[in-house]
């Protein structure tokens, strides 16, 4: 697609990438060699139809599964030949995920879920960094309430939460206001946006909406099982 650039500059290298899967006799390609350099701090859409192949993408991006042949460097770290546990230590130091669907644990109120990746990290002051999280996304009266007793909005935002808990080097969030209305939509597009910029963050996102799109610096389409720069 462009010039490959210092590794060091990466957030996210991939480089010839392919993805098949087998479905009874007939293998199927949905990823065929794919390159993208994604520099620290950026921001980047990935769009297209349905089935394109967005989603498979954003999960090898992040090292939830692995490609047929290709390689992907995750923060400096090359995941192709990685064991599934070497992988998770990669994603355990800097790589955070926002889903359309929360993934909020439901036994756990809106604090203990954004506590728990600070009690992973064995933060001592994880319940006050919580509260504090939860305050910066409008949360600071929903603490105690499980996931059933809140909206979706306020369920994305405590997922918000917990994913700048880690104070993650990299998001990765797939259709992230995709079951919320557009007045709601727009409140979690402006915390991811607001991260990538006060923090640094680089955001990399799977969307269809054009709109949550054209706030990224840049946009790239699947199409075809390839990948190109869309204007």
């Amino acid at each position: 697609m462009s010039k490959p650039m210092d590794a060091s500059a990466c957030a996210l290298q991939i480089n010839n990438l392919t993805h098949s899967v087998t479905t009874g006799s007939q293998q199927l390609t949905i990823l065929n060699k794919l390159s993208i350099d994604i520099k620290h701090g950026d921001s980047v859409a990935v769009v297209g139809a349905s089935g394109s192949g967005k989603s498979t993408l954003l999960g090898i991006m992040a090292g939830l599964d692995r490609a047929t042949a290709g390689d992907v460097l995750l923060l400096g770290e090359n995941l192709t030949t990685m064991s599934e546990d070497q992988r998770a230590a990669v994603r355990a130091r800097g790589v955070s995920f926002v889903f359309q669907n929360f993934q909020l644990l439901p036994g756990l109120t809106a604090l203990e879920n954004v506590m728990l990746p600070l009690e992973i990290r064995a933060r001592k002051d994880a319940r006050q960094q919580a509260q504090t999280l939860l305050q910066q996304v409008g949360l600071q009266g929903r603490t105690d309430h499980y996931p059933a007793q809140l909206s979706g909005g306020e369920q994305q935002r405590v997922a918000i939460a917990r994913a700048f808990a880690g104070q993650p080097k990299i998001l990765f969030a797939d259709e992230p206001t995709g079951n919320l209305d557009r007045a709601t939509g727009a409140q979690i597009e402006d915390l991811l946006f607001q991260l990538n910029r006060d923090a640094g963050t680089t955001l990399v996102l799977v969307t269809h909406d054009e709109r949550l799109a054209d706030r990224c610096a840049r946009r790239v389409r699947m199409q075809d099982g390839h990948l190109q720069e869309a204007s």
